[in-house]
């Protein structure tokens, strides 16, 4: 069995790793000169080490240690704490692994945060039951018989800061929690973010943890264990044309080389793989026509900083991830700026010691009202959010040697629209409806499999989607027929506790 799988980010990686080990002789294809994707660690001429994508990497640990990557080298640094929030007014607050700790700290608010945590345990524990992504439709069901089960799904219906709200009484908190789960480049105010709110809450117990050496170590051990197990990896390899043929597949390449397979595993989202099809089926078509990624106009900016220390905040090797905001009404209106194609008058950040200095995250409108984005606009932006977050923590970020990640950038190292994302983490599209439409992983093209940030549970490092869909191509192999429910069942129950853990650990791209 030969298969191919489009795209060499950690998804693509993790599927290659997966398939290979499942006998199945498999070559991954990148079109950029080198693997990863989001998760891009970039060494410059001086020796510098910066980040350019996800640091964090919680969500991921779970597929890391299922495929054995310490045995390739990855070593995880554990850190007690999840996430510091600093205010422009000097206000911080911290959370904590332990729940009990952290609401200990909140004064007035410290029974209805555990309060909070509670729900927020219950309501990701609820979709752990389902044995496949559930459609919000379906959790409403299953939520209905519950004590306050209505209440819980009118919360994900509702907007963060309205759950927000609802729960807690001081400002600080509910803004640091709307800052954790806008991360996800969701607007607070928009309905249906409500289920974003819950993801600090319930990422309480398991430590946070981040790589030794950088993310890069993670792509350098997933690239040992693909190529350890007989698989191939190209990079280079520009995909342009997928084509069913009566045994099975042919890819073509940038420059028109063709190669063929008897399976294809695509980890682009729905949008751009149905384009590389000469005639997808209807099903698959309106699936893509359905998708609204960047209708919000939000795109994730990253700035990595070297020659300056890192903020005392995020100090040391198992610093906190600190989310910085001058005002408590910042989310509010940058938003609306974003919106418009603005940058946001005051920016917020995510900031953390990382490489061999300071990585910030930060979101700029994908498409900007004055004009297409230049690598000039880019540091522009970049040095609005450098200034804005050092004034708050303190550090003048702004003098150190800058390499900045946005739009252009992004839009060039993934071949795409320049949304890291691919699909938004709307509420048509979260859940069973991730894309919308389809019964991912499997399409309706025979041995078209799709994976990654485009399908449950989508968005942020985890590497579930990727198994999921490595499982069932595996599944499918084995049984020349179409596979039984029951087999189906099975092989979707595998991915549940990593996908529960990946909502649960959301950061970035």
């Amino acid at each position: 069995m030969r298969a191919l799988v489009v795209g060499g980010g950690h998804n693509g990686l993790v599927a290659g790793v997966y398939l290979a080990r499942g006998g199945v002789e498999v070559t991954v294809l990148e079109a950029a000169e080198t693997p990863g994707g989001c998760v891009w660690t970039q060494t410059l001429p001086d020796g510098s080490v910066v980040e350019r994508g996800a640091v964090d990497h919680g969500g991921v640990r779970a597929v890391a240690d299922d495929l054995g990557l310490a045995e390739f080298g990855l070593r995880y640094v554990e850190r007690d704490r999840l996430a510091t929030t600093v205010f422009g007014d000097g206000t911080t607050r911290a959370f904590e692994v332990s729940a009990e700790r952290t609401a200990a700290a909140l004064g007035a608010d410290e029974r209805a945060y555990l309060a909070l945590t509670r729900r927020a345990g219950a309501f990701f524990g609820v979709l752990d039951s389902f044995p496949t992504a559930p459609t919000p439709t379906a959790l409403a069901a299953a939520l209905r018989d519950l004590p306050g089960g209505d209440d819980t799904f009118r919360m994900l219906l509702s907007p963060a800061e309205a759950v927000l709200e609802r729960s807690l009484t001081d400002p600080h908190t509910r803004a640091a929690l709307a800052l954790y789960a806008a991360h996800g480049q969701i607007p607070p105010w928009a309905p249906g973010s409500g289920m974003l709110a819950l993801l600090l809450p319930a990422a309480h117990g398991a430590p946070a943890v981040r790589p030794e050496g950088g993310s890069g170590a993670l792509v350098t051990a997933l690239t040992a264990a693909l190529e350890a197990a007989g698989g191939t990896l190209r990079t280079g390899a520009h995909v342009t044309r997928i084509s069913r043929t009566a045994s099975g597949y042919t890819v073509t390449l940038d420059g028109g080389e063709r190669l063929t397979s008897d399976r294809v595993l695509s980890t682009l989202d729905v949008r751009r793989t149905t384009a590389l099809l000469a005639d997808p089926p209807p099903a698959l078509a309106r699936a893509a026509a359905h998708v609204s990624s960047g209708r919000l106009n939000v795109c994730e900016l990253t700035v990595s900083v070297t020659g300056v220390p890192v903020p005392e905040p995020c100090r040391g090797a198992t610093g906190p991830v600190c989310f910085v905001q001058d005002g408590l009404d910042d989310l509010r209106r940058g938003f609306g700026d974003v919106l418009a194609g603005r940058l946001p008058a005051s920016p917020w950040a995510m900031v953390a010691g990382a490489g061999t200095g300071v990585w910030l995250s930060s979101v700029v409108p994908l498409r900007r009202a004055d004009g297409p984005w230049t690598p000039a606009l880019e540091e522009e932006a970049a040095d609005r959010v450098l200034r804005g977050a050092g004034r708050i923590l303190g550090a003048d970020l702004a003098t150190g040697r800058v390499t900045v990640t946005g739009p252009a950038s992004w839009a060039a190292r993934l071949h795409g629209d320049g949304n890291p994302n691919h699909l938004d983490l709307t509420i048509d599209q979260l859940l069973g409806w991730r894309p919308p439409g389809l019964p991912v992983p499997r399409t309706p093209l025979p041995g078209l499999y799709l994976a990654g940030a485009g399908t449950h549970p989508g968005g942020g490092l985890s590497g579930v989607s990727a198994r999921t869909a490595a499982n069932a191509l595996l599944t499918d192999t084995r049984t020349p027929r179409s596979p039984s429910l029951r087999s189906r069942l099975l092989t979707e129950l595998s991915s549940l506790p990593s996908a529960l853990r990946a909502y649960r650990a959301l950061r970035t791209p």
